[in-house]
């Protein structure tokens, strides 16, 4: 449990070096978790009341489309994730969060989340900055599906996150670019080449 507040407290301060504060002072606020590859940590219509920070491992969120899964978003370690559309309310999720591979990670309630807040406000910069960059990214996404093609999205992945490529099973990929799994290979093929 420690290494896993101790990886939380260095992203806090890589981000905020002016935050001083004992690791101890945090740990109260947060819990831990194992979770397996598949597990569900948040289904849609469930409230959505936690954000999770990803120590190892790998979550992702989604919505059901049809009895298919439409995967919008991918979450690393050091990466946060909720359904930032109901957490701030603690309404019903709009989407799901699943892990993608055995994981570990630090939760925190929303009660918790704004205790936090009041008691350490240079916590409130260091979350403002995990969602300025969380929007930004999710911009980023909207723009680049929207102006280039599906082949140029692939390789503009493919080069930012050659890490992250390889650990994504080719099916959730498929979905997060909105494409099948054949031309999903067949992009795969192509970039080989």
């Amino acid at each position: 449990m420690i290494p896993m507040i101790e990886q939380l407290y260095r992203h806090i301060c890589k981000l905020v070096p002016d935050l001083i504060t004992d690791q101890e002072k945090l740990l109260p606020f947060f819990s831990f978790r194992s979770i397996k590859k598949d597990e569900l940590l948040l289904s849609e219509n469930e409230i959505c009341d936690t954000v999770y920070f990803v120590n190892k491992g790998c979550l992702y969120l989604f919505y059901g489309d049809d009895h298919e899964k439409q995967v919008i978003h991918f979450a690393l370690e050091n990466w946060w994730i909720t359904d930032y559309k109901t957490f701030p309310d603690c309404k019903p999720a709009v989407y799901s969060i699943a892990a993608m591979e055995n994981s570990a990670i630090t939760c925190i309630n929303r009660k918790s989340y704004e205790t936090l807040l009041l008691q350490l406000p240079l916590m409130a910069l260091y979350f403002n900055k995990i969602h300025e960059r969380a929007y930004g990214a999710a911009l980023f996404k909207q723009k680049t599906f929207a102006t280039v093609s599906k082949k140029d999205f692939y390789r503009h992945f493919r080069d930012t996150y050659p890490d992250l490529i390889r650990r994504i099973p080719d099916a959730i990929f498929a979905s997060y670019m909105g494409v099948s799994l054949e031309t999903l290979r067949t992009l795969q093929a192509w970039y080989i080449s």
